[in-house]
């Protein structure tokens, strides 16, 4: 009887390898298994190392070491050649002992190459295993290193390598830089824990329950992304622990709640920037639909901290006052503070469950809980105070510090006398470098001749101290009251330090969360929001500048009369979009020429600009330089790993300067806060 089975399931097995190879050919694809010998060259290794006999997960098996046996297979393993050949009958035996014999035990022999297997011998085992949908199977393994560089595919492979020392399983693979560290956080390990054996064998549940729930559809889906990087993305977004609990039916409803985000950062869907407020035009019907929303739309804000204890939470709050008084015939507002222990997810769900239908989250933090509850709540809109992010569930809204920064920039330069000018920055994030480069341009206008010397408040160590002690007289980023000379309630984000050690404010950059919160909100009553992204898959950030009355800038009345008329000078310009801070030559700290003046840049490129101006003087710390307290907003935030210099016809690669917390607090509640909240 195991006779006519083996036969029965050699027939099915060659069926399943011609449907195949067929589909391949139709698509322009290798229909056969790959050909370590053909893919890599033995000069690229830099050694060999035995692994040993162990379980390896039947799915990384994905080809031979040399192409003897390849066209017997196709690319699935499933036979190709028919059933009479010599090679048949030997699969047919084969598969008659493994249902005779309780299965194939002799493990195959095979190569491990950036964490996928080639077999040297035993490619009918893996036929026959294959065929009747074996997870696992066994080998004796030996691991064939690449020569270090930076390819992301190697540098993955080396992150793996680390990964493995400490976990022990194949069945995890990335191949993204980065991925292996976040996974082993999602677990809730440090670092440098060593998995026990209780914790490998606690996870593979969730790992086969992942490879079922994640269907062929799904990856087609999210295309770049294998089942490894669906599965941290789901446990970064709602947990291990809750995941555990789960059956393949709830993963796979999990997954496809948050498609929209896999399928963005897979690289298929644009990025919406939305730079100034949009106002559609009123028809009858968009005016029919808004009054009905009109008079059901509720709003909830959510803190990290208390507007008492907080200056960036209390700005916040103060928009949210003019939202009060301006649409509250039409809104029904509430405010929600995270504290007491609590979880900042349940705060949400309790703002959902009070009747939320847009809930802003104030703080670049936040943005992991409101991916989650917006994952849930499909009709809930979700904004998050923060730069631009890869995530079509949630808005982002910033403004473009940026164009305060080149006033504030060229006011400095003004008062320089030709001498270097201090800058603090707060994190390397997202935003931070074009706000840099902005000031330095702006003083590089009226002072030609001058440093902008660089330090940053994430480091060790007080930065202001610093640059006094290397004798700069003006620096801008730095909190310092001021009781005179102007609004005493004001931090002025550029002083000037006077000759018997008093401060001269110059400048400030201020918000006026208010209005953007009117106009978001007017927006949603309005259709705009739906205007945007109707299908809710684009990933939309609001990123407005000095055109909109968010972002501001304020003159100390200290200044000379024809430095005042300077900065409004150029503020006029930058309102009215007749000026560009970038529209210039500009060289970075090597000399390269980085933008020649002929083109304007894009808002993604001043977003994700990760190099600094030539006469900018100081660098940009790496994330294991920086204080712990500033590390989680680093990581949300992170710049792009390596700057690749693409040569002048090719610098239009990125977005824009959603300014963040570098000289703000958007990521650190708690501190002082130099830009100034104002409430119109």
């Amino acid at each position: 009887m195991s006779r006519a089975q083996a036969v029965d399931q050699y027939q099915q097995a060659m069926r399943r390898g011609q449907k195949y190879y067929h589909t391949c050919l139709s698509q322009g694809k290798y229909p056969y298994p790959q050909v370590l010998d053909e893919i890599f060259d033995e000069s690229q290794a830099a050694a060999r190392v035995n692994m040993g006999t162990m379980e390896i997960p039947m799915d990384l098996v994905v080809g031979t070491l040399a192409a003897g046996r390849k066209s017997a297979f196709a690319g699935n393993f499933m036979p190709l050649l028919p059933l009479s050949t010599e090679f048949g009958q030997k699969w047919v035996n084969l598969c008659e002992s493994h249902l005779d014999e309780g299965g194939i035990r002799d493990p195959i022999t095979c190569y491990e190459y950036l964490g996928r297997f080639y077999v040297q011998e035993g490619n009918k085992r893996v036929s026959v295993l294959r065929s009747f949908e074996a997870d696992t199977v066994r080998a004796k393994v030996t691991r064939v290193i690449p020569a270090w560089s930076d390819d992301p595919a190697i540098r993955s492979y080396y992150e793996f390598m680390e990964f493995y020392k400490k976990a022990g399983i194949y069945h995890i693979s990335f191949r993204h830089p980065g991925c292996y560290a976040r996974f082993q956080a999602a677990m809730g390990f440090y670092e440098s824990h060593v998995w026990t054996e209780d914790e490998r064998l606690e996870l593979m549940p969730l790992i086969w329950r992942f490879r079922e729930a994640c269907t062929e559809e799904i990856l087609s889906v999210v295309r770049d992304h294998a089942f490894s990087e669906v599965m941290l993305a789901c446990m970064e977004l709602y947990g291990y622990e809750p995941l555990k609990s789960m059956d393949t039916n709830q993963i796979r409803a999990h997954i496809r709640a948050i498609l929209p985000d896999l399928k963005f950062t897979a690289g298929d869907e644009p990025v919406e920037v939305s730079m100034d407020p949009e106002i559609p035009e009123k028809t009858f019907m968009n005016r029919l639909l808004g009054g009905i929303g009109r008079s059901q739309l509720n709003v909830a804000f959510v803190h990290l901290n208390a507007p008492q204890v907080s200056v960036w939470t209390k700005g916040h709050d103060l928009g949210r006052m003019h939202l009060e008084e301006t649409l509250g015939d039409v809104v029904k507002v509430r405010t929600y503070i995270i504290e007491g222990g609590m979880q900042a997810d349940e705060v949400m769900e309790t703002a959902v469950k009070d009747g939320a239908q847009i809930l802003f989250a104030t703080a670049p933090t936040l943005l992991g809980p409101a991916r989650k509850v917006a994952a849930l709540h499909p009709s809930l809109k979700v904004l998050v105070c923060a730069l631009s992010v890869p995530f079509a569930g949630v808005r982002t809204y910033y403004s473009r510090i940026y164009e305060t920064k080149f006033i504030a920039g060229a006011i400095a330069g003004a008062m320089s006398e030709g001498k270097d000018i201090g800058y603090i920055a707060r994190y390397p994030i997202l935003g931070v470098p074009a706000a840099i480069n902005a000031f330095a341009l702006g003083a590089r206008m009226t002072a030609p001749g001058a440093r902008i010397l660089l330090d940053w408040t994430c480091l060790e160590g007080d930065p202001f101290e610093r640059l006094m002690d290397r004798g700069v007289s003006i620096i801008s980023g730095h909190p310092i009251p001021v009781l005179s000379g102007g609004d005493s309630r004001m931090r002025w984000g550029t002083n000037r330090r006077l000759q018997d050690g008093t401060f001269q404010p110059l400048t400030s950059d201020v918000w006026d969360w208010g209005k953007l919160y009117e106009q978001i909100v007017e927006g949603v009553l309005n259709g705009a929001w739906e205007t945007i992204d109707q299908a809710r898959t684009a990933s939309v950030n609001y990123w407005w500048g000095l055109s909109s009355g968010v972002i501001d800038i304020r003159f100390s009345q200290e200044l000379p009369y024809g430095v005042m008329q300077l900065g409004e000078l150029l503020k006029d310009n930058l309102t009215s979009g007749a000026l560009q801070p970038f529209l210039t030559r500009v060289s970075d700290q090597q000399g390269n020429l980085r933008l020649d003046g002929s083109r304007w840049v894009s808002p993604e490129e001043l977003m994700k600009m990760s190099w600094l101006c030539e006469n900018v003087e100081g660098a940009i710390p790496g994330v294991n330089d920086i204080l712990e307290m500033a590390r989680e907003t680093t990581r949300l935030l992170a710049l792009p790993e390596k700057d690749e210099f693409p040569g002048l016809e090719e610098t239009q690669e990125t977005e824009e300067d959603t300014e963040s917390p570098e000289d703000d607090d958007a990521g650190d509640e708690t501190d002082e806060e130099e830009d100034v909240p104002i409430n119109t």
